[in-house]
Protein backbone atom coordinates (compact mmCIF):
# COMPACT_ATOMS: atom_id res chain seq x y z
CA UNK A 1 0.00 0.00 0.00
CA UNK A 2 0.88 3.36 -0.03
CA UNK A 3 0.33 5.20 3.70
CA UNK A 4 -0.05 8.08 5.21
CA UNK A 5 0.62 7.94 8.67
CA UNK A 6 -0.52 11.82 10.63
CA UNK A 7 1.21 11.76 14.19
CA UNK A 8 4.27 9.97 12.36
CA UNK A 9 6.53 11.23 15.29
CA UNK A 10 4.54 10.37 17.45
CA UNK A 11 4.51 7.11 19.74
CA UNK A 12 2.49 4.83 17.91
CA UNK A 13 2.55 6.80 15.08
CA UNK A 14 6.27 6.58 14.18
CA UNK A 15 5.69 2.34 15.40
CA UNK A 16 3.13 2.11 12.99
CA UNK A 17 5.19 3.76 10.10
CA UNK A 18 8.43 1.64 11.13
CA UNK A 19 6.20 -1.50 10.62
CA UNK A 20 5.21 -0.38 6.94
CA UNK A 21 8.53 0.12 5.74
CA UNK A 22 9.88 -3.21 7.03
CA UNK A 23 6.70 -5.05 5.36
CA UNK A 24 8.00 -3.15 2.32
CA UNK A 25 4.84 -0.59 1.89
CA UNK A 26 5.38 2.74 0.83
CA UNK A 27 4.95 5.46 3.44
CA UNK A 28 4.22 8.90 3.61
CA UNK A 29 5.09 10.50 6.73
CA UNK A 30 2.82 14.00 7.68
CA UNK A 31 5.05 15.68 10.08
CA UNK A 32 4.96 19.58 11.84
CA UNK A 33 7.28 22.08 10.75
CA UNK A 34 8.52 21.77 14.76
CA UNK A 35 8.77 18.01 15.05
CA UNK A 36 12.01 15.85 15.32
CA UNK A 37 11.98 13.86 12.13
CA UNK A 38 15.30 12.07 13.55
CA UNK A 39 13.98 8.58 13.44
CA UNK A 40 11.75 9.24 10.52
CA UNK A 41 14.94 10.35 8.02
CA UNK A 42 16.15 7.12 9.30
CA UNK A 43 13.69 4.96 7.87
CA UNK A 44 13.67 7.36 4.81
CA UNK A 45 10.22 8.07 4.46
CA UNK A 46 9.04 10.51 2.61
CA UNK A 47 7.92 13.70 4.30
CA UNK A 48 5.38 16.23 4.25
CA UNK A 49 5.07 19.05 6.36
CA UNK A 50 1.89 20.58 7.96
CA UNK A 51 -0.66 20.37 10.56
CA UNK A 52 -3.81 18.87 11.04
CA UNK A 53 -5.00 22.13 12.68
CA UNK A 54 -4.39 23.90 8.85
CA UNK A 55 -6.87 21.88 6.31
CA UNK A 56 -4.74 23.26 3.58
CA UNK A 57 -1.54 21.13 3.99
CA UNK A 58 -3.61 18.24 4.09
CA UNK A 59 -4.18 17.52 0.49
CA UNK A 60 -0.74 17.24 -0.90
CA UNK A 61 -0.38 14.65 1.75
CA UNK A 62 -3.17 12.69 1.41
CA UNK A 63 -2.99 12.96 -2.89
CA UNK A 64 -1.97 9.37 -4.47
CA UNK A 65 -2.28 7.37 -0.90
CA UNK A 66 -4.90 4.68 -0.88
CA UNK A 67 -4.87 4.02 2.82
CA UNK A 68 -4.34 6.76 6.33
CA UNK A 69 -3.49 5.98 9.50
CA UNK A 70 -4.66 8.61 11.43
CA UNK A 71 -3.02 8.85 14.55
CA UNK A 72 -2.52 12.57 15.53
CA UNK A 73 -4.23 13.70 18.57
CA UNK A 74 -3.51 15.61 21.60
CA UNK A 75 -2.69 13.07 24.70
CA UNK A 76 -3.07 13.49 28.41
CA UNK A 77 -5.18 15.64 30.52
CA UNK A 78 -3.85 18.35 30.98
CA UNK A 79 -4.86 21.81 28.69
CA UNK A 80 -7.45 23.73 27.61
CA UNK A 81 -10.76 22.06 25.85
CA UNK A 82 -10.10 24.44 22.55
CA UNK A 83 -6.31 22.44 22.57
CA UNK A 84 -8.21 18.91 22.62
CA UNK A 85 -11.13 20.15 20.37
CA UNK A 86 -8.61 21.89 17.75
CA UNK A 87 -6.15 19.40 16.94
CA UNK A 88 -8.39 16.03 17.92
CA UNK A 89 -11.33 16.75 16.98
CA UNK A 90 -11.22 19.74 14.44
CA UNK A 91 -7.38 17.65 13.08
CA UNK A 92 -9.83 14.62 12.55
CA UNK A 93 -12.36 16.28 10.44
CA UNK A 94 -10.05 18.15 8.41
CA UNK A 95 -8.06 14.96 7.77
CA UNK A 96 -11.03 13.13 7.16
CA UNK A 97 -11.95 15.82 4.66
CA UNK A 98 -9.02 15.49 2.49
CA UNK A 99 -9.04 12.12 2.57
CA UNK A 100 -12.37 11.78 0.95
CA UNK A 101 -11.73 14.83 -1.86
CA UNK A 102 -8.68 12.61 -2.60
CA UNK A 103 -10.70 9.35 -2.67
CA UNK A 104 -8.09 7.75 -0.17
CA UNK A 105 -9.73 4.02 0.22
CA UNK A 106 -9.13 2.85 3.38
CA UNK A 107 -8.95 5.03 6.83
CA UNK A 108 -7.31 3.72 10.10
CA UNK A 109 -8.77 5.99 13.40
CA UNK A 110 -6.18 5.16 16.39
CA UNK A 111 -8.88 5.87 18.94
CA UNK A 112 -8.53 4.74 22.75
CA UNK A 113 -10.88 2.77 24.92
CA UNK A 114 -11.61 6.28 26.63
CA UNK A 115 -14.28 6.09 24.43
CA UNK A 116 -15.92 4.03 26.77
CA UNK A 117 -15.01 6.41 29.73
CA UNK A 118 -13.15 6.28 32.69
CA UNK A 119 -15.20 4.76 35.54
CA UNK A 120 -14.33 1.29 35.09
CA UNK A 121 -15.78 -1.32 37.63
CA UNK A 122 -14.82 -4.52 36.44
CA UNK A 123 -17.44 -5.16 33.58
CA UNK A 124 -16.15 -6.71 30.67
CA UNK A 125 -15.91 -3.82 27.95
CA UNK A 126 -16.46 -5.03 24.35
CA UNK A 127 -16.85 -2.78 21.03
CA UNK A 128 -20.78 -2.23 21.84
CA UNK A 129 -20.43 -0.71 25.26
CA UNK A 130 -21.93 2.72 25.16
CA UNK A 131 -19.62 5.42 24.18
CA UNK A 132 -19.19 7.88 27.25
CA UNK A 133 -21.50 10.51 26.19
CA UNK A 134 -21.26 12.86 29.53
CA UNK A 135 -17.53 12.72 30.24
CA UNK A 136 -16.21 14.73 33.80
CA UNK A 137 -16.13 18.22 32.72
CA UNK A 138 -12.89 18.64 33.10
CA UNK A 139 -12.03 15.06 31.00
CA UNK A 140 -10.93 16.32 27.75
CA UNK A 141 -9.60 13.16 26.68
CA UNK A 142 -12.60 11.17 26.80
CA UNK A 143 -14.90 13.78 24.83
CA UNK A 144 -11.79 14.37 22.51
CA UNK A 145 -11.85 10.80 21.76
CA UNK A 146 -15.63 10.25 22.04
CA UNK A 147 -16.14 13.67 18.94
CA UNK A 148 -13.11 12.47 16.87
CA UNK A 149 -14.70 9.09 16.85
CA UNK A 150 -18.18 9.95 15.93
CA UNK A 151 -16.89 11.88 13.25
CA UNK A 152 -15.12 9.18 11.30
CA UNK A 153 -18.25 6.76 11.73
CA UNK A 154 -20.15 9.77 9.82
CA UNK A 155 -18.30 9.75 7.03
CA UNK A 156 -17.84 5.98 6.60
CA UNK A 157 -22.09 6.40 6.89
CA UNK A 158 -21.57 8.63 3.91
CA UNK A 159 -19.40 6.74 1.91
CA UNK A 160 -16.61 9.19 1.86
CA UNK A 161 -14.03 6.82 3.36
CA UNK A 162 -13.73 3.08 4.42
CA UNK A 163 -13.56 3.51 8.26
CA UNK A 164 -11.83 0.93 10.73
CA UNK A 165 -11.52 2.71 14.23
CA UNK A 166 -8.74 0.90 17.03
CA UNK A 167 -9.05 1.14 20.50
CA UNK A 168 -6.09 0.64 22.71
CA UNK A 169 -5.57 0.59 26.08
CA UNK A 170 -2.80 2.10 27.73
CA UNK A 171 0.26 1.38 25.19
CA UNK A 172 3.71 0.37 26.79
CA UNK A 173 7.06 0.24 24.84
CA UNK A 174 10.11 2.76 23.83
CA UNK A 175 9.74 5.89 22.17
CA UNK A 176 6.46 6.75 24.71
CA UNK A 177 7.10 10.24 25.57
CA UNK A 178 4.27 11.05 27.68
CA UNK A 179 3.21 7.80 30.35
CA UNK A 180 6.27 6.81 31.52
CA UNK A 181 8.07 10.16 32.33
CA UNK A 182 5.44 11.25 34.92
CA UNK A 183 5.18 7.53 36.03
CA UNK A 184 9.23 8.09 37.15
CA UNK A 185 8.32 11.32 38.79
CA UNK A 186 5.64 9.96 40.53
CA UNK A 187 7.85 6.51 41.59
CA UNK A 188 10.57 8.83 43.01
CA UNK A 189 8.49 11.44 44.30
CA UNK A 190 7.48 12.15 47.88
CA UNK A 191 4.16 12.15 47.13
CA UNK A 192 3.60 9.13 45.02
CA UNK A 193 1.32 6.23 45.71
CA UNK A 194 -0.42 3.92 44.76
CA UNK A 195 -4.49 4.45 44.27
CA UNK A 196 -6.15 2.31 46.62
CA UNK A 197 -5.31 -1.17 47.06
CA UNK A 198 -3.42 -1.51 43.60
CA UNK A 199 -5.02 -4.52 42.66
CA UNK A 200 -7.48 -3.37 40.31
CA UNK A 201 -6.53 -4.48 36.81
CA UNK A 202 -4.64 -1.99 34.50
CA UNK A 203 -5.40 -1.77 30.85
CA UNK A 204 -2.12 -2.29 28.83
CA UNK A 205 -0.45 -3.20 25.71
CA UNK A 206 2.29 -3.51 23.79
CA UNK A 207 3.15 -0.99 21.49
CA UNK A 208 4.60 -3.30 18.43
CA UNK A 209 1.15 -4.94 18.78
CA UNK A 210 -0.67 -1.66 18.52
CA UNK A 211 1.38 -1.54 14.99
CA UNK A 212 0.77 -5.09 14.11
CA UNK A 213 -3.09 -5.34 14.35
CA UNK A 214 -3.51 -1.18 12.41
CA UNK A 215 -1.30 -3.28 9.63
CA UNK A 216 -3.97 -6.01 10.23
CA UNK A 217 -6.81 -4.04 9.65
CA UNK A 218 -5.92 -1.78 6.86
CA UNK A 219 -5.39 -5.20 4.68
CA UNK A 220 -8.59 -7.21 5.61
CA UNK A 221 -11.56 -6.21 4.20
CA UNK A 222 -13.37 -7.14 7.17
CA UNK A 223 -11.95 -4.70 9.18
CA UNK A 224 -14.09 -1.91 7.14
CA UNK A 225 -16.30 -0.39 8.87
CA UNK A 226 -15.50 -2.21 11.96
CA UNK A 227 -13.99 -0.85 15.79
CA UNK A 228 -11.64 -2.88 17.45
CA UNK A 229 -10.34 -3.09 21.17
CA UNK A 230 -6.82 -3.60 21.56
CA UNK A 231 -5.41 -4.92 24.91
CA UNK A 232 -2.71 -7.19 26.38
CA UNK A 233 -3.71 -10.24 26.51
CA UNK A 234 -3.49 -11.14 30.73
CA UNK A 235 -4.33 -8.60 33.41
CA UNK A 236 -1.69 -6.94 35.18
CA UNK A 237 -2.41 -5.00 38.11
CA UNK A 238 -1.83 -1.16 38.87
CA UNK A 239 0.86 -2.19 41.92
CA UNK A 240 2.16 -4.60 39.37
CA UNK A 241 2.65 -2.13 36.52
CA UNK A 242 4.16 0.19 39.01
CA UNK A 243 6.79 -2.43 40.03
CA UNK A 244 7.83 -3.11 36.89
CA UNK A 245 8.56 0.46 36.27
CA UNK A 246 10.59 0.98 39.27
CA UNK A 247 12.62 -2.44 38.45
CA UNK A 248 13.21 -1.25 35.01
CA UNK A 249 14.48 2.07 36.13
CA UNK A 250 16.43 0.68 39.70
CA UNK A 251 14.36 2.27 41.63
CA UNK A 252 13.01 1.33 45.19
CA UNK A 253 8.99 0.46 44.35
CA UNK A 254 6.17 2.26 45.82
CA UNK A 255 4.70 0.81 48.93
CA UNK A 256 2.03 3.93 49.77
CA UNK A 257 -1.21 3.57 49.31
CA UNK A 258 -3.77 6.41 49.26
CA UNK A 259 -7.47 6.20 48.63
CA UNK A 260 -8.38 6.97 45.00
CA UNK A 261 -10.39 10.69 46.53
CA UNK A 262 -7.49 11.48 48.42
CA UNK A 263 -5.11 11.53 45.01
CA UNK A 264 -7.92 12.46 43.00
CA UNK A 265 -7.90 15.46 45.11
CA UNK A 266 -4.39 15.73 44.78
CA UNK A 267 -4.15 15.71 40.85
CA UNK A 268 -6.75 18.48 40.99
CA UNK A 269 -4.75 20.86 43.16
CA UNK A 270 -1.54 20.09 40.64
CA UNK A 271 -3.18 20.65 37.73
CA UNK A 272 -4.96 24.08 38.89
CA UNK A 273 -1.73 24.75 40.32
CA UNK A 274 0.35 24.31 37.10
CA UNK A 275 -2.21 25.96 35.12
CA UNK A 276 -1.80 29.04 37.36
CA UNK A 277 1.95 29.39 36.82
CA UNK A 278 0.99 28.87 33.10
CA UNK A 279 3.16 25.83 33.03
CA UNK A 280 2.80 24.00 29.85
CA UNK A 281 3.85 20.72 30.66
CA UNK A 282 1.98 17.88 32.14
CA UNK A 283 1.58 17.10 35.63
CA UNK A 284 2.89 14.18 37.43
CA UNK A 285 -0.32 13.13 38.33
CA UNK A 286 -3.57 14.40 36.74
CA UNK A 287 -7.00 13.22 37.28
CA UNK A 288 -7.49 11.25 34.07
CA UNK A 289 -4.19 8.81 35.14
CA UNK A 290 -5.81 8.73 38.41
CA UNK A 291 -9.08 7.33 37.26
CA UNK A 292 -7.33 4.88 34.97
CA UNK A 293 -5.12 3.40 37.78
CA UNK A 294 -8.06 3.33 40.34
CA UNK A 295 -10.59 2.15 37.66
CA UNK A 296 -10.60 -1.93 37.14
CA UNK A 297 -10.42 -2.35 33.57
CA UNK A 298 -11.58 -6.02 31.63
CA UNK A 299 -11.17 -5.07 28.40
CA UNK A 300 -12.43 -7.74 25.96
CA UNK A 301 -10.64 -8.07 22.61
CA UNK A 302 -12.30 -11.24 21.04
CA UNK A 303 -13.72 -9.66 18.30
CA UNK A 304 -9.84 -8.31 17.04
CA UNK A 305 -8.60 -12.21 17.39
CA UNK A 306 -11.88 -13.81 15.23
CA UNK A 307 -11.85 -11.26 13.04
CA UNK A 308 -8.21 -10.11 12.22
CA UNK A 309 -6.11 -13.10 14.04
CA UNK A 310 -4.77 -10.80 16.42
CA UNK A 311 -3.77 -11.26 20.25
CA UNK A 312 -1.93 -9.10 22.56
CA UNK A 313 0.98 -10.38 24.16
CA UNK A 314 1.43 -10.00 28.30
CA UNK A 315 5.18 -8.93 27.67
CA UNK A 316 5.11 -6.30 30.00
CA UNK A 317 8.41 -6.61 31.78
CA UNK A 318 9.75 -6.17 28.37
CA UNK A 319 7.75 -3.93 26.73
CA UNK A 320 8.39 -1.33 30.27
CA UNK A 321 12.40 -2.35 30.12
CA UNK A 322 13.02 -0.98 26.43
CA UNK A 323 10.44 1.93 27.36
CA UNK A 324 13.00 2.77 30.08
CA UNK A 325 15.93 2.32 28.18
CA UNK A 326 14.53 4.23 25.43
CA UNK A 327 13.58 7.50 27.67
CA UNK A 328 16.86 7.39 29.65
CA UNK A 329 18.99 7.51 26.31
CA UNK A 330 16.54 9.94 24.57
CA UNK A 331 17.17 12.42 28.13
CA UNK A 332 20.92 12.53 27.53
Amino acid sequence: MKALVTGATGFIGSHIAQQLVEQGHEVRAFVRPTSDTTFLRQLEVELVTGDVTRPETLDAACRGVDTVFHTAAVVGNYGTWGHFRDVGVHGTRNTLDAAARNDVARFIHLGSIAVYGTRATGTPVTEDTPFDERPERWNHYVREKVLSEKLLWKAHREGRVQATSLRPSVVLGPRDRNALGRTLFMIRSPLGAIVGSGKSRFPAVVIEDVAAIALKAATSDVAIGRAYNVSGRDPITEEEYLRLVAEAAGLRPLTRRMPMPVVMTTAMLLENAYRLARRKEEPFVTRIAVAIAGGDYVIDCSRAAAELGWEGSSDYADAIRRSVEWYRSSMR
